[in-house]
C-alpha cells in the first residue's frame, strides 16, 4: 500500500476541519455517516483498499480525538475565567494600532491568573502602549470571544477576550523563544531596510524576515491584483525556495550516497530552524517548518520523503494542540498550494514524457541539436514547469478563496509565469543583505559588503513591484463572488482535477474545461450581484464601519483607527469596487485622517453643532445631524431605512427605522424592527434578540424589493 500515512493524516484533517466549519450536530452526524458508508464501501473492495480503509477510519479516530481535547481544553479555561475580573501577568506577543491615542490592540501569552500557573493566549482590543516581547501586569476582564470572530480567535489560538481595567505594569523584557525571535525579526528588519525606498525596502522585509509593517496599502493592494500577494507572507513557499538553493549545490552522482542524502537532510532542518528564528516563529513558517522536519527524519528513518506525507503529518503535528487551526485561512491556503504545486509538477512530468515518447518515435535522420536548440529547450522547458505549477496552484487556492469570501484575479497565473523566478535570487540577497547589515552594527568592514548585495536585491524588488502596479490596474484584476453555488463549482472543479490525475480524463480536456468553469462561475455572479446592493460592517466591534456598495461603487460611513481603514480597504478589495462616490466620516474627535479616498468627504467634526447635512448618491439618500456630544445618520436605501449613531444622542423625540447600524453606543429613544451589528453582546441589547451581520438588497426596476437577504450571527 502506498502512502498509508497520508491517508491517515488526511483523513484526521478532514475531520477537524468538519468539525471547525460544521459544528452544528445536525450536519455532523449525517456527515460522519456518509464517510463511514465510503469506508466501507473501500472496505468492501478488498486487497490494498482495506489498509486504505484502515487508515482512513484510525485517522477518523484521531480527529475527533484531538477536537475533543480541543474542546475539552477551551471549556474548562472559558468555565474558570469568563465572566471574572482577575489580574493577569502576561507576555505581549504582538501589537496593533487601537482606536485610543497611546493604546494598542495586543495579543497575549497569560502566564498566571491571580498569581496561579496558567498558559493561554488571549486578546485585548485597548491596552496602554507597550512592545512586542514585553512582560506586563494588570487588571483585566475576561469574556468568551465575540460570536462574529469566536472561531478566527481560537484558529489562532486566542480563548478569551480581555478588556483592561487598571494597574498595568511593565515588567521587562521576556527570555522565551518567542520574544528573543521577535527582537532578532525587529533587528534584521532595520539592517535590511537601511538605504532602501519605501517600497522595496517594505517588500523585501516582509519577504525575508516576515515585517509586513511597513507595506503601504496601495502596495498591499498592487499586489492582490496582481495574484502575488502570497510572496509578502512567508510561509511554505519561501521555507520551500531557501532549503531547495541546497538541491543546487550537489552532483547528481552524490544522490546516490545515503550518508549524503542524510547529511543534505541535516542542512535542510537547519535551514528551516534558522527561518523560524528570523521570521519571529509565525505560523505560516512553523508549519513549513515542521514539514522539513518530518520528511529530514523520514530520510533518516527509511529512506527518500514523500513530500504529500510529510505535508500531512505536519499539518496534524500543528493540530495537536489546537484542533481549530485548520479553520486558519494561511493553513488552508498554505496547504491548497502545496497540492496545487505537487499536481503541477505532475502535469509538468507527464508532458514532458509524452514529448520524448513523441520524439522517439520519429523517423528519420537524427541530428545532435546545436548549442542555442538546446537553451531553447531549456528555456521552454522552464517556462512550462513554470506554467503549470502556477497553473494549478490557483486552480487549488480559488475554492479557498471562493468559500472564504476572499478576491481572485485572472492573472495569478501570468504573474507566477512572469515574475515567480525572481524569488529565490531576491530572498537570497535580501537574507544577505539582512545579515551583513546586522554584523555591520558591530564590525563596519561588513558595510562595504552589504551595500552591492542590497542593492541587487532592491533592484529585484523594484522590478516585482512594478509588475504588480502594472497589471494591478488591468481588467479583472480584482474578482470577488458570493453565491451559493460557489460551493458546487469547487467541488466540481476538484472533482475534475482529482479525474485528470487519475488518467480518467485527459489533461487537454479537463485543464480548459476547468477554466471555461471558473469563467462560467465568475461571470454567472457578476449577472446576479449587478443588481444587488451589499450593506455590511467591518472593522472592531468598538467602531465598526459600514460598506455600502453596489457594482464597483460605494458609500462608506467610516468610524474607527487604521485598523478599521485596513478594513474597509480590505472590503472593498473583495467586492472590486474602483470608485468611492462618498465617505462620511461620523467621529467626533479624529486623532488621524482617514486616508480613504472618496469623490466626496463629510467630516462630522467639522460640521456647526446642531446642524444637518445631506447628500445623496446612487440609490443612497443620508441625513447627518450633529449635536454637541455626538452625532446621528439616518439613510434611506431604496424602500428601507436605517439610522446609526457615533458618540452620545439622545432625541428629543423617537425616531423609527427599519435597521439599526448598531455600535456600542446605546439607540436612546430610536425604535428599530432588526438590528445590523458585528456584536451579539452589547450591553444595551436585549438577551433574546437576534442580530444581522449582512444585509443584500436586490433592485427590481427602479425599487427594492422588501424582502431582504440576510446573514444572522450564530
Amino acid at each position: 500500500m502506498r502512502r498509508p500515512l497520508c491517508a491517515f493524516c488526511l483523513s484526521a484533517l478532514g475531520v477537524l476541519a468538519l468539525c471547525s466549519f460544521l459544528p452544528q450536530m445536525g450536519l455532523l452526524l449525517p456527515s460522519a455517516a456518509i464517510f463511514v458508508v465510503f469506508c466501507l464501501l473501500v472496505w468492501w473492495k478488498g486487497g490494498a483498499a482495506r489498509g486504505y480503509a484502515v487508515c482512513l477510519l484510525l485517522g477518523v479516530v484521531l480527529g475527533v480525538g484531538i477536537m475533543e481535547m480541543t474542546g475539552t481544553r477551551l471549556a474548562k479555561i472559558q468555565d474558570a475565567y469568563a465572566g471574572r475580573d482577575v489580574t493577569l501577568t502576561a507576555e505581549v506577543e504582538s501589537t496593533g494600532r487601537a482606536y485610543t491615542a497611546g493604546r494598542v490592540s495586543a495579543v497575549l501569552m497569560v502566564e498566571k491568573v491571580d498569581g496561579e500557573a496558567v498558559h493561554f493566549r488571549v486578546e485585548c482590543a485597548s491596552l496602554p502602549k507597550c512592545e512586542a516581547g514585553g512582560r506586563i501586569r494588570g487588571r483585566f476582564s475576561l469574556d468568551v470571544p465575540d460570536a462574529t470572530q469566536r472561531l478566527d480567535d481560537y484558529a489562532d489560538g486566542i480563548v478569551l477576550s480581555a478588556e483592561y481595567l487598571s494597574g498595568m505594569l511593565r515588567l521587562g523584557q521576556s527570555e522565551s523563544f518567542r520574544a528573543r525571535t521577535a527582537r532578532l525579526q525587529a533587528a534584521l528588519s532595520r539592517a535590511l531596510r537601511k538605504g532602501m525606498a519605501e517600497n522595496t525596502g517594505g517588500v523585501l522585509v516582509a519577504m525575508v524576515v516576515g515585517d509586513r509593517s511597513h507595506l503601504t496599502s496601495t502596495l498591499r493592494s498592487a499586489y492582490r491584483g496582481a495574484g502575488l500577494s502570497h510572496v509578502l507572507v512567508v510561509s511554505g513557499l519561501h521555507v520551500t525556495i531557501f532549503c531547495g538553493l541546497l538541491d543546487a549545490l550537489p552532483h547528481k552522482e552524490r544522490e546516490r550516497s545515503r550518508a549524503y542524502r542524510r547529511a543534505r537532510s541535516l542542512l535542510r532542518a537547519g535551514t528551516a530552524l534558522l527561518l523560524v528564528g528570523i521570521t519571529g516563529a509565525t505560523p505560516s513558517v512553523l508549519r513549513a517548518a515542521v514539514a522539513v522536519w518530518v520528511s529530514s527524519l523520514g530520510v533518516w528513518v527509511g529512506g527518500p520523503a514523500d513530500t504529500l506525507t510529510s505535508l500531512g503529518a505536519a499539518g496534524v503535528l500543528m493540530c495537536l494542540g489546537n484542533g481549530y487551526a485548520v479553520y486558519d485561512v494561511g493553513f488552508e491556503l498554505s496547504f491548497a498550494a502545496v497540492m496545487g504545486t505537487l499536481a503541477g509538477a505532475e502535469c509538468a512530468g507527464r508532458g514532458w514524457e509524452r514529448y520524448y515518447d513523441r520524439k522517439k518515435k520519429r523517423k528519420g535522420r537524427r541530428e545532435k541539436p546545436s548549442r542555442a536548440v538546446l537553451l531553447f529547450r531549456h528555456f521552454a522547458g522552464g517556462v512550462w514547469d513554470s506554467l503549470c505549477v502556477s497553473l494549478c496552484a490557483s486552480a487549488a487556492t480559488f475554492p479557498v478563496l471562493v468559500l472564504r469570501g476572499m478576491s481572485t484575479t485572472v492573472w495569478a497565473v501570468a504573474s507566477g509565469v512572469a515574475v515567480l523566478w525572481l524569488m529565490g535570487p531576491m530572498l537570497s540577497f535580501g537574507l544577505g543583505a539582512a545579515l551583513l547589515g546586522l554584523a555591520a552594527e558591530g564590525l563596519p568592514l561588513f558595510e562595504i559588503i552589504r551595500r552591492p548585495v542590497a542593492f541587487c536585491a532592491e533592484g529585484l524588488a523594484w522590478l516585482m513591484n512594478e509588475w504588480a502596479f502594472r497589471v494591478s490596474v488591468l481588467p479583472g484584476a480584482s474578482l470577488w463572488f458570493d453565491g451559493t453555488y460557489a460551493a458546487l463549482v469547487c467541488l466540481v472543479l476538484i472533482l475534475l482535477c482529482v479525474m485528470a490525475m487519475r488518467r480518467h480524463i485527459r489533461l487537454r480536456v479537463a485543464l480548459p474545461t476547468v477554466i471555461l468553469l471558473a469563467a462560467l462561475a465568475i461571470g454567472l455572479e457578476t449577472a446576479l450581484s449587478w443588481n444587488v446592493v451589499n450593506i455590511e460592517l467591518v472593522g472592531t466591534r468598538a467602531a465598526p464601519a459600514v460598506v455600502i456598495t453596489q457594482r464597483e461603487k460605494a458609500v462608506i460611513l467610516f468610524r474607527g483607527s487604521s485598523i478599521t481603514q485596513r478594513a474597509v480597504e480590505n472590503q472593498l478589495e473583495k467586492r472590486g469596487v474602483r470608485t468611492v462616490e462618498l465617505l462620511v466620516d461620523l467621529r467626533m474627535q479624529p486623532e488621524e485622517p482617514c486616508r480613504i479616498e472618496a469623490q466626496k468627504r463629510i467630516e462630522a467634526a467639522a460640521l456647526a453643532e446642531n446642524t444637518t447635512r445631506r447628500a445623496s448618491c446612487g440609490g443612497v439618500d443620508l441625513e447627518l445631524f450633529r449635536t454637541r456630544q455626538g452625532c446621528i445618520l439616518r439613510m434611506r436605501v431604496g424602500g428601507q431605512r436605517f439610522i446609526t449613531l457615533s458618540g452620545t444622542v439622545r432625541p428629543a423625540k423617537p425616531i423609527r427605522a427599519e435597521w439599526l447600524l448598531a455600535s456600542m453606543a446605546r439607540p436612546d429613544n430610536i425604535r428599530y424592527t432588526d438590528c445590523l451589528t458585528l456584536s451579539s453582546k452589547y450591553r444595551w441589547m436585549e438577551e433574546d434578540a437576534e442580530p444581522v451581520s449582512r444585509l443584500r438588497l436586490r433592485l427590481e426596476g427602479e425599487r427594492f424589493s422588501k424582502r431582504a437577504e440576510y446573514d444572522r450571527i450564530k
